[in-house]
């Protein structure tokens, strides 16, 4: 059951850097959609090559963000299989394997369902902006493409 619970522990704390970073990429000027597409494409490992990707990867604070959440997404993934197989295999060694199936599709169905709210969106953006503000300084702007400069104009 550690293993189960472990594993929820790994998904929740990855949906919660997602959120920071979106907050954080926001905070350099992207919308909030964009922000949070390009944060999930990171931490997941899937890169796309678009417009968008291509600003993120322009900006240097961005390209920093974007570099911490590759990292965090590769030790969330290699963390979240490890623990599904200690699951696995300790249940298929106890006999006990339909109570952890249980637990953890409750589990990642409770947390789709936070994941998911609009309430919860709100007022964890809200925390995770007031904690920006008061412990970094993020506060840039893309002015390049508010401009719409392209090249070396």
């Amino acid at each position: 059951m550690v293993a189960a619970l472990s594993l929820l522990v790994v998904v929740m704390v990855s949906i919660l850097i997602t959120r920071i970073a979106t907050v954080m990429l926001t905070h350099t000027g992207l919308s909030q959609e964009t922000a949070r597409f390009q944060a999930r494409s990171a931490i997941s490992g899937t890169g796309f090559t678009t417009v968008e990707a291509e600003r993120v990867v322009r900006h240097p604070l961005r390209r920093r963000i974007v570099m911490v959440l590759m990292l965090l997404g590769n030790a969330g993934i290699v963390g979240a299989v490890s623990t599904l197989m200690l699951t696995l295999i300790n249940a298929h060694n106890s006999g006990s394997l339909l109570p952890r199936i249980v637990l953890l599709a409750a589990g990642l169905a409770l947390l789709w369902g936070i994941a998911a709210s609009p309430w919860v969106d709100r007022g964890l953006g809200r925390i995770i902006d007031a904690a920006l503000k008061r412990y970094t300084q993020l506060e840039v702007r893309d002015f390049a493409s508010l401009l719409r400069l392209s090249g070396a104009y």
